[in-house]
């Protein structure tokens, strides 16, 4: 079995279908706005965005190490702890991507926040339901793919060419940095 980082490597199927398990539950959830309301970021975090990292094959008891556990106890306890970070860091031999996690409807809140992310290969701005690509040079910040829920599974292909944790994706991940 093909290894990442000494993490067994997820097929392309795999994903997809892992996917679809994690956009199932989120429609579900969705059905219910009172649960949608009451869900905090690092609740969306950690039901709906890390599983949906995991099925882009990064390992996500690595990234939980600095993570959204960091930043739910800072607003628990109204501390600056994680502060200035992004919520979740992948990283691996195949790049760095930093992805902010915002309540829904995403709209264009948290393109603001994304000035403090330096040099990441790409930045993934996400409330689970919408999710934005962006590379951020020195002065702006742009979006390159723009995808809500319900298209996760379609453009699947497209995700996985962009945001897993492939040597193919690292190399898309580059073209993106090199042409912000």
């Amino acid at each position: 079995m093909p290894m990442v980082d000494g993490f067994p490597m997820i097929s392309k199927d795999q994903g997809k279908s892992m996917m679809k398990k994690v956009v199932g539950r989120y429609s579900i959830v969705k059905d219910y706005p009172q649960l949608i309301r009451s869900l905090s970021e690092g609740d969306i975090a950690t039901k709906f965005v890390l599983p949906m990292v995991e099925a882009l094959n990064w390992d996500i008891y690595k990234v939980t190490e600095k993570g959204p556990e960091v930043h739910e106890k800072a607003y628990r306890e109204k501390s600056d702890v994680g502060k200035g970070l992004p919520d979740i860091i992948l990283t691996s031999e195949n790049g760095t991507v930093f992805v902010e996690v915002k309540k829904p409807p995403l709209g264009e809140k948290g393109m603001a926040d994304l000035r403090k992310y330096g040099d990441a290969d790409l930045i993934i701005l996400t409330s689970f339901e919408d999710l934005k690509v962006c590379t951020r040079s020195r002065y702006k910040s742009k979006v390159r793919c723009e995808l809500n829920y319900k298209k996760y599974l379609e453009k699947f292909d497209h995700l996985w060419k962009i945001l897993s944790n492939t040597r193919e994706a690292k190399r898309t991940r580059a073209a993106y940095k090199a042409r912000r």
